[in-house]
């Protein structure tokens, strides 16, 4: 697969991190990585989302460069159909853009970017690694035990720390956001029970 694409969402999530203090403060992202050509998986969900075309001043390029992209990327989903509901999988799907696994290789942080479709409930979960969402398009609704809940839209982040659990809800905008984590980066996810 050609790596031209890839480097041109490189581009633009760079200029977002330079642009905001939140992503740019939480960590440093990496320049001069090596792309690791990795094979598609072009799953129901991905799908949803490729019919998601936006024209907004905020984001808009990084999101269609996605988008457009969007059948060479390999989504996945890290949860079984009995922890979450078949519902949900149809909803939501993430790709590693930046980490061990990731389109670019990093051993210091990992940069995910995850989608929501409308009316979709991400249910409690927690994981070692602290995390930040920051909204690209659409919005949602975070929860996290011991803050106040907050809908955000684009441009707007929220912090997540070590095992603290949290959630997500869209209601009628979809959401795609870039999640990093900076640490304990093969941290496992877990259901949790509120």
């Amino acid at each position: 697969m050609n790596s031209d694409s890839f480097n041109k969402i490189y581009s633009e999530l760079d200029l977002i991190w330079k642009k905001n203090s939140v992503l740019s403060n939480f960590v440093k992202l990496p320049q001069n990585l090596k792309f690791n050509n990795i094979e598609s998986n072009y799953i129901r969900s991905a799908k949803k989302f490729f019919d998601w075309e936006i024209n907004t001043k905020k984001n808009s390029n990084i999101h269609n460069l996605i988008r457009e992209l969007s059948p060479k990327i390999n989504w996945k989903q890290n949860y079984r159909e009995k922890e979450v509901g078949k519902e949900f999988l149809e909803n939501f799907c993430y790709f590693e853009f930046i980490g061990p696994n990731g389109n670019f290789i990093s051993k210091e942080l990992s940069v995910y970017f995850i989608f929501f479709d409308k009316k979709t409930f991400y249910t409690w979960h927690h994981h070692e690694a602290e995390e930040i969402y920051f909204v690209l398009s659409g919005k949602a609704k975070f929860e996290s035990i011991g803050d106040e809940s907050e809908i955000l839209g684009p441009n707007q982040a929220r912090f997540h720390k070590s095992f603290q659990p949290h959630s997500l809800t869209t209601l009628d905008d979809r959401c795609l956001s870039i999640v990093v984590w900076k640490d304990k980066l093969d941290s496992e996810v877990s259901v949790v029970e509120i």
